[in-house]
């Protein structure tokens, strides 16, 4: 079973785009009012300042990313193919220490963002990071309902 983080290749995107997981998929036509993945993922990776993929076993499973709204805080977000699955606990284990080293080397106060109030694997998976999620509020063009989650620096630091 190999594991490795690395930046985005070519031929990454349209992977992913073409794999996640029904959950992601959702998440994404609700954030964005269509099914045009590789668009949303492309976009989503062009405007972050940190952009990773975390491959299994040779493929593309996981794409994320961060991007600095101010000196203190950032959005992140990420999405997945179900492969993710066999590699559950490095992932959480990695994504833990990517986020340590996102404190740990800026100013950043909090991480945030939204996810599908449905994605309770994605919950699962932030909390294991530290995320508080909160009650799910409408958002996006379907005014699907979504939950806000943060990540304080002090569950790092």
């Amino acid at each position: 079973m190999n594991y490795e983080i690395r930046g985005v290749r070519d031929g990454d995107l349209p992977y992913l785009a073409a794999n996640l997981r029904a959950a992601d998929a959702r998440e994404l036509v609700a954030t964005y009012g269509n099914a045009a993945f590789l668009r949303a993922l492309t976009q989503s990776a062009y405007h972050s300042h940190e952009v990773a993929v975390c491959e299994g076993d040779g493929v593309p499973m996981v794409l994320w990313g961060l991007h600095h709204l101010n000196p203190t805080s950032a959005l992140i977000w990420c999405c997945a193919t179900p492969l993710v699955n066999k590699f559950r606990v490095p992932f959480v284990r990695e994504s833990r220490a990517i986020i340590g080293r996102w404190f740990k080397e800026t100013d950043t106060q909090i991480l945030f963002n939204f996810s599908h109030a449905s994605n309770a694997l994605h919950h699962r998976w932030l909390r294991s990071c530290g995320a508080t999620v909160l009650p799910a509020v409408p958002c996006g063009p379907l005014g699907e309902p979504f939950s806000p989650f943060v990540i304080r620096r002090n569950a790092y630091v």
